[in-house]
């Protein structure tokens, strides 16, 4: 199964600051769409989680 989603803003800035937000709260992300304008005063990213390193994930517990 794959999971992804979106970080929306009001400006790039704004989305780059959400996933920093991300990053600083220990969730790493891959940014699988940098931040595209949608429409006036809508930008937009996709992420995916960071797969975890081998060893590390649930399925190895």
């Amino acid at each position: 199964m794959g999971v992804r989603f979106g970080v929306i803003g009001e400006s790039a800035a704004e989305v780059e600051g959400g996933l920093e937000l991300l990053r600083r709260h220990g969730i790493a992300v891959v940014v699988t769409q940098p931040a595209l304008r949608m429409t006036d005063g809508r930008w937009l990213a996709r992420v995916t989680p960071q797969a975890p390193a081998d060893g590390e994930g649930l399925g190895e517990r």
